[in-house]
C-alpha cells in the first residue's frame, strides 16, 4: 500500500463518505436511511465494513453483513457478500481484493462459516478468479407475458389477506415447511419483518392465504419502473404445497393486472415445485438483460460439513435473497 494509504474498520460517521462514494462509482444515490437499515438494523448483528483512505478521502469499501442459513436443518452463521466499491480515480491498484481478503479473515474469526453473495458482471470475474470463489454462473428469471386488463379469478376456498407486518403464524409456517429446503436462509418472522416490512425505499405487497387454523403461504410482490419497461417482481414466495402457491400466483396476477402490469419475473431453481408450477401457468426461463451471478466463499476449514452449500440446486434463492431487489 501506499504510505498516504490508511486501511481501517468503519467508525460512525463514516458513512457519509460511502454513500458519497456509492453514488460517484454507481451513478445512482443511497441514503443515510437505507444504510443504517441494511448494515446497523440487520437482526443478525451489525455488518463488517471495511475502508480504505487516501488522507481522508474514500477510497475502497468492502462489507459484509450477518446471516443464518439453514444447511441441512442445522441453523449456521454464514456472511452475506455486499457493496464493493473502488474509487474511479484508484481502480486497477488491488485495492478491491486486498479489502476482500481483510473482509473475509475477520469473517472467519468471527465464526462465520462461508460468504455467498449475487456479483454483478464487473466484479464477478475478481470473486471468481482473484477470491477463490465457487462459480454457479448466471442466475436465470422466469418470465410471464399477460395482455393488459385481463384478470384472473383465485381458485380455491382459502382466505387471502394482504399482510402489514409478519407475526408468530409465520414461524409456525417455516416449522412446518423447513424440511423442504436443503440450504435456505429461513423465511421468519424476524428475517421477514426486517427485510420487507422496514425497508425504508421499497413498497412490497405481501398476500397471504389463511384457512381458519393457520398461514399456509405467502407472496410477495412489487412494481419495478425500469427505464425502458415497468415490470412485476414476485420476490418471494413460501406455501405448504402446490395448491396454495397456486392460490398465491393467482393473487400476484390480479394485482399486477390491476396496476397495469403486463410482464411478470421471478428468481426460482428448477428442483422446486414452484418453478413447474410456473412453467405451466406459462413463465419462460430466460438470462435477463441485467446479468447477476452466484457464488460461494467457503470459510471453515472443514469442507465437507458444508458441501451442501457447494452445489447450486440445494440453494432456495428469491429475489428476496438478493440485496437488489
Amino acid at each position: 500500500m501506499k504510505t498516504t494509504w490508511i486501511f481501517r474498520d468503519y467508525k460512525k460517521g463514516d458513512e457519509i463518505q460511502i454513500v458519497d462514494l456509492f453514488e460517484r462509482v454507481f451513478g445512482k444515490k443511497m441514503t443515510l436511511d437505507f444504510w443504517k437499515w441494511r448494515f446497523v438494523e440487520n437482526p443478525f448483528g451489525e455488518g463488517i465494513i471495511k475502508l480504505l483512505f487516501d488522507n481522508n478521502l474514500l477510497i475502497g469499501h468492502y462489507a459484509v453483513i450477518p446471516m443464518v442459513v439453514q444447511v441441512k436443518n442445522t441453523s449456521t452463521p454464514a456472511a452475506f457478500s455486499m457493496t464493493t466499491m473502488t474509487h474511479p480515480d484508484y481502480q486497477g491498484q488491488g485495492i478491491f481484493t486486498y479489502l476482500a481478503k481483510e473482509t473475509y479473515s475477520e469473517a472467519q474469526k468471527r465464526g462465520f462459516k462461508f460468504v455467498y453473495g449475487f456479483p454483478n458482471q464487473n466484479s464477478y470475474y475478481r470473486f471468481i478468479k482473484k477470491l477463490g470463489w465457487m462459480d454457479f454462473g448466471k442466475m436465470t428469471v422466469l418470465y410471464k407475458d399477460f395482455k393488459e386488463g385481463i384478470h384472473f379469478s383465485i381458485r380455491g376456498a382459502n382466505n387471502i389477506y394482504e399482510i402489514k407486518k409478519f407475526t408468530d403464524d409465520i414461524d409456525s409456517l417455516w416449522k412446518k415447511v423447513r424440511q423442504n429446503y436443503q440450504v435456505v436462509v429461513p423465511r421468519t418472522k424476524e428475517f421477514l419483518n426486517w427485510r420487507f416490512i422496514n425497508n425504508p425505499e421499497i413498497n412490497y405487497k405481501i398476500f397471504s392465504i389463511n384457512n381458519d387454523k393457520e398461514l399456509l403461504g405467502y407472496i410477495i410482490v412489487k412494481i419495478y419502473k425500469g427505464t425502458k419497461e415497468t415490470l412485476g417482481h414476485i420476490v418471494d414466495i413460501l406455501s405448504v404445497d402446490e395448491k396454495v402457491a397456486e392460490e398465491l400466483l393467482q393473487a400476484s396476477y390480479n394485482y399486477f393486472s390491476g396496476n397495469g402490469i403486463q410482464k411478470i419475473s421471478c428468481w426460482m431453481q428448477n428442483p422446486y415445485f414452484y418453478s413447474k408450477l410456473m412453467e405451466e401457468e406459462g413463465f419462460v426461463r430466460k438470462i435477463p438483460d441485467l446479468e447477476t451471478y452466484f457464488g460461494v466463499k467457503i470459510l471453515s476449514e472443514n469442507n465437507n460439513v458444508f458441501k451442501e452449500v457447494e452445489y447450486f440446486n440445494n440453494w432456495y434463492l428469491t429475489m428476496g435473497d438478493s440485496d437488489v431487489f
